[in-house]
């Protein structure tokens, strides 16, 4: 089972995404803070997160690069999840950064489960 680590401080959103994933049987961890989320990520090494960019602590840019400037934590994959479709700018930055991939709020349940299971699938090659 894979473990999934979703930072959102949204509390509604992040329930909305957890029970979509727990219902695909992932395992669902939740944080609301980059700080949270970064000691998540060194104690549990999820397989995946899904980070939303605006924090009330800080820049989910700025964690995804310091998750891939970590010798500890750079193989986790992170797709980089905002509502704020106003500029290309954060969307560069996040792929510059490392993440696999970005996704626009609201998304479709569907089209995230399939991007999530894609990045997996390419980071756990044999269902590791």
């Amino acid at each position: 089972m894979y473990k999934i680590l979703i930072v959102d401080d949204d509390h509604i959103m992040s329930k909305v995404m957890s029970r979509m994933f727990t219902s695909e049987k992932y395992d669902v961890k939740l944080s609301h803070t980059a700080k949270d989320a970064m000691e998540t990520c060194v104690k549990e090494l999820p397989d995946l997160v899904i980070l939303d960019i605006n924090l009330p602590d800080g820049n989910g840019l700025d964690m995804c690069k310091e998750m891939k400037d970590s010798p500890r934590l750079k193989h986790i994959p992170v797709i980089m999840l905002t509502g704020d479709a106003t500029t290309v700018d954060n969307k560069i930055q996040g792929l510059e950064y490392g993440a696999e991939d970005y996704i626009l709020k609201p998304f479709i349940a569907t089209e995230m489960l399939a991007r999530v299971a894609g990045i997996l699938k390419r980071s756990f090659p044999k269902g590791e």
